[in-house]
């Protein structure tokens, strides 16, 4: 359906007074002036020492270029910062972003000045899973540092070529472009590491519930619980933080013990907590799991090396 975003422009200011059907829409009993045109055609009348203006925009068209660039925005975060993609919380942000660029220009102007200060903090809290208050503001600020640099980008574009490029399908286009680049290097350097890693999928059981993860065959992983002798595998930050009673102040309460950890970086005790058990390459083995501090780089487990 076309639409028409309706602005008074006096002097050098804009603002926007409107938004409706082309031959429809109506301010007290002033009306945009229209005519026979494609996308981009503008008529104007003169109403005292403003100018009524009225530009032609599919709102399709608007819909379609924000989903394209809050996803571009949304998956360079998470692709710089080395996050999963949570697809649902990945679609309310993208969803969320698109309708409240195509609702801003109509909006009152107090409700502009909420959006601009509360957009960014809320689609950051959408979009991933944060382990302490530090974690989500590095995601925040390169999500805006990323904002700014792409909405210099495109205005600067514009202005060098004399159009606006929010009201033309080749901005959505371009940014969808980009993104589909982006997931085929992180695709590409994810299959890199499985082929240089044994990297297989895992389940581990806590509780009864079972939790999937992306498990690391680790031959140098030779931790055992000292009481029961146990096998012990390692489980990163972000993964203990999905899992009840592994993180805040219930933490203190399932730990059981601690275990040494030396690396070529040091040494480490690392607690541990009870696993009913650890489901991996068809096999279901009783464990504990040390929780680290830290999250690893294109896996969550790292598997005891009696496991595999």
């Amino acid at each position: 359906m076309v639409k028409v975003w309706i602005w008074l422009q006096v002097g050098r200011k804009a603002s926007v007074i409107g938004y409706g059907d082309v031959c429809a829409f109506s301010v007290g009993d002033i009306y945009p002036q229209t005519g026979r045109g494609g996308r981009g055609t503008e008529r104007f009348r003169k109403v005292r020492r403003g100018i009524i203006r009225g530009v032609r925009v599919y709102v399709e068209v608007v819909l379609i270029n924000n989903l394209a660039l809050d996803a571009l925005l949304v998956y360079a975060v998470l692709f710089l910062r080395r996050r999963k993609v949570r697809k649902v919380r990945f679609a309310c942000a993208v969803a969320l972003g698109a309708a409240v660029a195509v609702a801003y220009p109509v909006v009152p102007e107090w409700a502009q000045i909420l959006i601009r200060a509360l957009l960014a903090p809320l689609l950051t809290v959408l979009f991933d899973k944060y382990a302490n208050f530090k974690d989500y503001i590095i995601s925040l600020a390169v999500f805006a540092g990323l904002t700014f640099a792409l909405g210099g980008a495109v205005s600067g574009v514009s202005n060098l070529i004399g159009t606006d490029l929010n009201g033309y399908l080749v901005l959505g286009l371009t940014a969808f472009a980009a993104l589909v680049m982006l997931v085929a290097v992180r695709c590409f350097a994810r299959a890199r590491g499985r082929i240089r890693r044994k990297i297989c999928p895992a389940r581990l059981i806590v509780d009864g519930r079972e939790f999937s993860a992306d498990a690391l065959c680790d031959s140098g992983n030779t931790l055992t619980d000292a009481v029961s002798g146990l096998p012990v595998v390692i489980v990163s930050e972000r993964f203990a933080c999905g899992i009840d009673g592994w993180h805040g102040e219930a933490r203190a309460a399932s730990i059981e013990g601690f275990v040494e950890l030396t690396t070529v970086s040091g040494r480490a005790s690392l607690p541990i907590v009870k696993l009913d058990g650890v489901r991996v390459e068809g096999r279901e083995i009783r464990a504990y799991a040390a929780l680290a501090d830290r999250d690893f780089d294109g896996y969550e487990v790292i598997l005891q090396n009696t496991m595999f």
